[in-house]
This record gives structure tokens, sequence and C-alpha cells, in this order.
């Protein structure tokens, strides 16, 4: 597999008690993993936790592809897009049990943003409003679509892009993993250039700086962990208003 670098970090923030994200950096197995639980004090860490552990678990075991597989294989996807979709089920699944066992934990959920390099290639999945980003020669890009209430808004035209950052509402996700509802996971596949840097992040950062802000970081520092480092110290800057995570993820033979 080609080589790459990644670096993350999560921080609680400025406002809230308790920090609820959690995130996976494995390049051994090339998956990243950004979390962020809902559901409030320890709730959310647990829900979090549950879906890192659990899409560990899951992609490290499917390394081989001669296995049964727990659950129905879609043809239409590429067989790391069947694996994190999986694992992502399994993830919901998982997190269901453990309310079935604390009911105090009811309202708990998590959102999650994962993905799996494979030599060039980065699958991607997501449910909620984590974020996947590409940053390279053509500026930034947002790759994966917010499962929220204002990005709804901003799709029907209801809502302009700055009017969402800012709503009252603009926290309200559509889609998490654990809340029992049916389950819109959406993989796709991407090209990951030899300049090319991927973000994973919870709304704890994309929230608090802007996308050229992220952009002029992550292209002024010299290495993924010094832009994470960064990136969170901005998102305290300018607010921390939630818990802030970010994974970076660069092909290898493009860092200093």
């Amino acid at each position: 597999m080609m080589g790459i670098r990644a670096a993350g970090k999560t921080d609680v923030g400025c406002v809230r008690k308790h920090n609820e994200d959690s995130f996976l950096v494995d390049e051994a197995l090339g998956l990243f993993v950004v979390a962020d639980g809902l559901g409030g004090h320890a709730a959310g860490e647990v829900a979090s936790r549950i879906v890192v552990e659990t899409v560990a678990r899951f992609v490290g075991e499917t390394l081989e592809k001669d296995r049964t597989w727990p659950l129905e294989y879609d043809p239409s996807l590429s067989y790391d897009g069947n694996r994190l979709k999986a694992a992502l089920l399994l993830s919901d699944q998982a997190i269901g049990e453990d309310i079935r066992r604390h009911p105090e934990r009811e309202t708990m959920g998590s959102t999650v943003v994962a993905g799996l390099v494979h030599g060039t290639t980065v699958t991607l999945a997501h449910v909620g409003d984590s974020r996947a980003y590409v940053l390279g020669p053509g500026g930034i890009r947002q790759i994966t679509r917010d499962h929220s209430w204002v990005a709804e808004q901003v799709a029907n035209g209801i809502l302009t892009p700055s009017e969402a950052r800012v709503h009252p509402f603009r926290n309200v996700i559509t889609q998490a993993l654990g809340n029992g509802g049916e389950l819109d996971i959406e993989i796709q596949n991407l090209d990951l250039g030899k300049t090319d840097r991927l973000l994973l992040c919870s709304d704890g950062l994309s929230g608090m700086v802007s996308d050229p802000q992220i952009l002029d970081i992550v292209e002024g520092t010299q290495d993924v962990q010094s832009a994470v480092d960064s990136l969170i110290s901005m998102a305290r800057e300018q607010g921390g208003e939630d818990n802030i995570t970010a994974v970076l993820v660069a092909r290898s033979e493009d860092e200093k």
C-alpha cells in the first residue's frame, strides 16, 4: 500500500465540560475515523467510542475477502465500500445493544466520517455532519454532504451557506448512528493526489473555522501533526463552542 502519514487530535473546546468525540488513526490499516457522540454527559462519549472500536475491529477482520459477510453485500459498491458500510451498520447495532443494556443512555448516538485508503484511492463513508475535505492545488473541497437540517435548507435554496453557518438550528442533524431510524450511509471513492490532504473533522472544527482558514493553516504548516495542532488551536481561539476533532492524512512521499 502507498505510504501515508496521518495525525489526529481531539480537544474538549472552551465551553463543554466533557469530550464526546472519538477518533482513530491507523496508518497500517489505512483507516481513519472521526465520531461525534450525542446524548450528553458520558453517553455521547460511549457512543462515539463504540463506533470507533467497531469500525476498527471489522475493517481489521476483513483484510482478506474469503469470509462470511455479516450483512447484505451491496454489489454496486467496491469491497472497501462494503467494508465501511457494514462497519457503520454494525456500529449502529452495537449502540442499540448498549442502550438496551443501559436504558439511561437511550438518547445517545453518534455521527461518523471514516476514510479507508487503498493505494491512491480513498473510500469514504459518513452519517451525520462530521465532514471530509480534500485540500490541494485546487483549494479546499468539502467532499461529504452534511446530514443536517440547515444543509437541507441550503440544498432547497431556502438558506444561503452564510445564513446556515449562524442559524440557531445549525446543530440539528437528520442522521445519526444509534437513533433507531433508517440509515442513509453515504459511500464514495476519490483519488488522493500526490499533494492532496484528506481532512476528517467534527463540526466543532468546521463550525468554528472557515474553509479558507482551514486551507491556509494546512498549507502553511510543515507536517500533518503541526497542521492538526494549529487547526485545533484556531477553533479554540474562535470560540471553541463544541468538542473539536481533526484527522489529517497525506501521502508520505509528499511529507517534508
